[in-house]
């Protein structure tokens, strides 16, 4: 994994006001600036696609908070990640478990402060579309209390999502007036340069970055479909810093957002096999690759039945029948595993008697839709039953899903051909002309070019 500092690399990103009739642009500092001008809401609803910048964005309010560079009258500003939410009813709950062992805080002094401060508090819920509970009324979890403006009306909130979930809040009146709905765009054309060139300069390798711009301004799919998307971006920066000419004259024919996404996937398994050949010695490293390769397949069935319960972390014991593959996948980097002493107030409330938890984790959902295709496409040739269920699932919420339905058509012709001539029975034709480019087949271009 590579580190760099924020500050060092951080590109602003393009931000649209929704609400207003012409998609005002937002900068950031208007976005954190509530001096009565901004005509925003103390409630913000971020949406934007995936690996567009929503949680760079988050880190960023907290990193700038914490450097004392914006929102100094605050007293705290709490970034929670939703995918990392479970089971818990308060936010003094849930900013204990990020304290360090040393701090005697507990759950009910943070409540305590926070409902007693709330002009003075800061919250930013990062990923919607990764919680798994649903708006209610009804529901005891404080954090859907909060964003159903039930509990904590006087603080400060921002919510970040995928684009599926926010017609939840679109829908509602109430929730419609109170929140204002913006849009992350990412990248605009200076932006990318921008990031671009900051990337190389840190490694003084600044012609890569005059190539790579040109790359992605020459190619079509590229400048549509990944230059605005700053982890496309970031991706493609440490594979052209890595990789050789030759490999870089190839990426250049690549046509689709799926074989260039396939690409990064295979570079990693590269990335991996060199480093154990080294560590190895004479090990042939297509042995490596293949074992990377099956590892992905291994845990493919896990990441496609997370997806299905909008689960992007689990429990070890999960991977139990598949340790090895939990394994090799944390060191090709499509895994992380994060292991946490529980204290023993932790113990008590959440009646856990191991010492130690374990969560393992996608590092983006990209990861997690890009290996659960595997699955399907296994499904496709060995359990014509199951494929049959799981395809229903997938073009009952293909929004949701559409990144693994671009995944899976794009890895063979007939099962692409399959899932485009069962999405042309739906009223969703631009989306059936997206999923056949990735099929990028003259069979699939036919299916859809009849209706």
């Amino acid at each position: 994994m590579e580190r760099v500092e924020l500050d060092k690399i951080y590109t602003n990103l393009s931000i649209i006001n929704r609400n207003s009739k012409r998609k005002t642009p937002i900068t950031y500092e208007d976005l954190l600036t509530n001096d009565g001008k901004r005509n925003l809401s103390q409630r913000l609803l971020i949406q934007g696609e995936g690996g567009v910048g929503k949680t760079t964005l988050c880190a960023k309010i907290a990193w700038d908070w914490c450097q004392g560079r914006i929102l100094q009258d605050l007293d705290m500003v709490l970034l929670i990640p939703l995918r990392d939410v479970k089971n818990a009813t308060s936010i003094g709950g849930i900013v204990k478990t990020y304290l360090s062992h040393s701090n005697t805080a507990t759950k009910k002094n943070i409540d305590g402060y926070i409902s007693a401060n709330l002009s003075r508090i800061f919250i930013i819920f990062d990923g919607f579309d990764e919680f798994d509970e649903q708006l209610s009324k009804t529901s005891s979890s404080e954090v859907i209390r909060i964003l159903e403006t039930e509990v904590y009306n006087s603080c400060q909130v921002i919510l970040t999502t995928r684009p599926w979930r926010t017609n939840e809040f679109m829908m509602d009146k109430t929730l419609a007036e109170a929140y204002t709905f913006l849009n992350i765009e990412g990248f605009n054309k200076e932006n990318l340069s921008t990031y671009i060139r900051r990337y190389f300069h840190i490694r003084q390798k600044d012609v890569f970055a005059e190539t790579l711009i040109s790359f992605m301004e020459e190619n079509d799919v590229i400048r549509s479909n990944m230059a605005p998307f700053p982890i496309y971006c970031a991706m493609l920066c440490l594979m052209w810093n890595d990789v050789s000419e030759d490999r870089r004259n190839e990426m250049q024919k690549l046509q689709t957002f799926s074989k260039v996404f396939g690409e990064i996937i295979s570079f990693l398994k590269e990335h991996y096999a060199s480093k154990v050949c080294e560590n190895l010695q004479n090990q042939n490293i297509v042995t490596h690759l293949k074992e990377a390769g099956r590892a992905m397949h291994e845990i493919s069935e896990i990441a496609l039945e997370g997806l299905f319960d909008r689960n992007l972390s689990f429990p070890e014991e999960q991977f139990r029948e598949c340790q090895d593959a939990m394994v090799t996948c944390c060191r090709v980097g499509v895994l992380t595993i994060e292991r946490d002493v529980i204290t023993r107030e932790r113990r008590r409330d959440t009646n856990i008697s191991s010492l130690v938890t374990s969560t393992v984790s996608f590092p983006h959902k990209l990861f997690q839709e890009y290996i659960a295709s595997e699955f399907i496409e296994y499904l496709f040739v060995n359990d014509d039953t199951k494929y049959k269920e799981v395809k229903k699932k997938l073009l009952s919420r293909p929004e949701e899903f559409r990144y693994v339905l671009y995944f899976t058509s794009a890895s063979g012709t007939e099962l692409g051909l399959d899932i485009i001539e069962d999405l042309v029975k739906s009223s969703n034709k631009y989306f059936c002309v997206d999923v056949a480019f990735e099929c990028h087949t003259e069979e699939a271009s036919w299916a859809v070019g009849e209706q």
